[in-house]
């Protein structure tokens, strides 16, 4: 197929790609709105904060409307050629579908490999940035809820007095701590200098003491003990409401190379690895999922009527719903080891795939296809039902 009309036909993909693409991330970056006013009343957040607040959370949705806006685009370009009767005209040229599907193939692989940087990398980081924002938000608003010369009772079993705060670094000076534990053992801290720190897997708050004196006295034994130290970590129960767990990963925020580690650790333990297997497969399915789409876009979007102005994107919503559903399905009854985990995950890319090339293969050969006949007529019943069956 000659150059030229390569060129045109990746024009009729790319602009209505990148115009579903900006439209559907945009919209759905609203719903983080919610959480950054939230996060800009309880914790004064700034301009930085939001920014890389709003970078981190672009990864995850663009997983999912990088794929979504490649069905639509290849919809709404093939249904636009066909309308006009351009693909008629290439096929009486003798160019067919298959000559046609060649430039959407190409355009294919590219997000393919953008997609997969994007799962394999971008998305954990994301989760884990989102993570240590609201991580470092928390600890700021302990130390804004503070004041100086007063006393602190926030955490379960602890006193806590500050002589002296800088809410800018978070530093403490002058700290006096009165706690009771569970066994009624009482101790008494004194510090020059303080700070709150969080463990690595973010379960724990510590309060990190330096050169100060522990006074400790036992009410059941009468024992007295006093200490003298250069750094001391005092564990702290978090605050009712405040964030817990921030660093503990999730599946969502572990790379591959850690998602593998979990799976061969799981496995020489005997446990059920499927949820971990599932999650690292789907970080190629999801990518993979355009080339099922281009070939269920092309024979989908031959129309043979003149104006089909919605017809690419009520299309492309009831085949994203089917393979939504579909996914959906597999991978919590995978994820229980009901079926195997691969199957699971790549089942719904299968599974259309083939669909797709029977639908494919049919209109390639201008055989008329049931399924499409089938699937035409729901469309056009459903279009009725909302009274936009006569305007298309």
């Amino acid at each position: 197929m000659p150059r030229l009309i390569n060129l045109y036909i990746l024009k009729e993909i790319a602009i209505p790609f990148a115009l579903t693409l900006v439209i559907l991330t945009a919209t759905a970056l609203l719903s983080k709105v919610l959480t950054l006013v939230e996060l800009l009343i309880s914790h004064g957040i700034g301009l930085s904060f939001a920014f890389w607040f709003i970078a981190s959370a672009v990864p995850s949705f663009l997983i999912y409307t990088i794929p979504f806006s490649f069905l639509v685009a290849v919809l709404v370009g093939v249904t636009r050629l066909s309308s006009d009767s351009e693909i008629t005209a290439l096929k009486a040229s003798g160019i067919g579908l298959y000559s046609i599907l060649k430039p959407i193939a190409f355009m294919a692989a590219v997000i393919y490999l953008a997609g997969l940087v994007i799962t394999l990398y971008l998305y954990p980081w994301g989760n884990l940035k989102i993570k240590s924002l609201i991580t470092g938000a928390a600890q700021t608003n302990i130390t804004a809820g503070m004041e100086e010369k007063q006393f602190y009772d926030r955490f379960d079993g602890v006193v806590l007095y500050v002589d002296r705060l800088k809410p800018e670094t978070g530093e403490l000076a002058g700290v006096f701590i009165s706690e009771t534990d569970k066994n009624g053992k009482t101790s008494t801290f004194f510090s020059e200098k303080g700070r709150f720190v969080t463990s690595k897997d973010g379960e724990r708050l510590y309060l990190k003491l330096i050169n100060g004196t522990v006074h400790s006295l036992n009410s059941t034994t009468d024992a007295y003990h006093l200490a003298n130290f250069t750094t001391y970590l005092l564990e702290l129960s978090i605050p009712e409401g405040e964030p817990s767990g921030l660093w503990s990963k999730t599946n969502r925020e572990l790379y591959p190379g850690e998602l593998i580690q979990k799976i061969n650790s799981l496995k020489a333990k005997g446990e059920l690895t499927a949820p971990y297997v599932i999650d690292l497969h789907k970080r190629f399915a999801l990518p993979f999922s355009v080339f099922v789409f281009a070939i269920l876009g092309v024979p989908l979007g031959l129309q043979k009527i003149r104006s089909a102005r919605f017809t690419g994107f009520t299309t492309a919503l009831g085949v994203i719903m089917v393979y939504y559903v579909l996914s959906t399905a597999l991978e919590a009854i995978g994820e229980n080891g009901n079926i195997n985990a691969l199957f699971a995950v790549w089942g719904s890319d299968i599974l259309l795939g083939i669909t797709g090339l029977y639908i494919f293969h049919k209109s390639s050969k201008d055989r008329p296809c049931g399924l499409i006949k089938c699937l035409h007529l729901a469309r056009t019943r459903a279009l009725r039902k909302t009274g936009r069956g006569k305007s298309e």
